[in-house]
């Protein structure tokens, strides 16, 4: 969601499989913060 030269900020959404498998390609890069909210739920209208 955000780009510096020396950090990313990024979002991910998907099931707990998706997120740890994009977590380990992300693995070499030096990963210094995670924050993760859980299940969260929008009411539409």
């Amino acid at each position: 969601v955000d780009v510096s030269p020396k950090n990313y900020t990024i979002e991910v959404t998907g099931d707990r499989e998706k997120i740890r498998a994009f977590l380990e390609l992300l693995k070499p890069m030096g990963i210094k913060e995670i924050a993760r909210t859980g299940r969260v739920a929008i009411m539409r209208g």
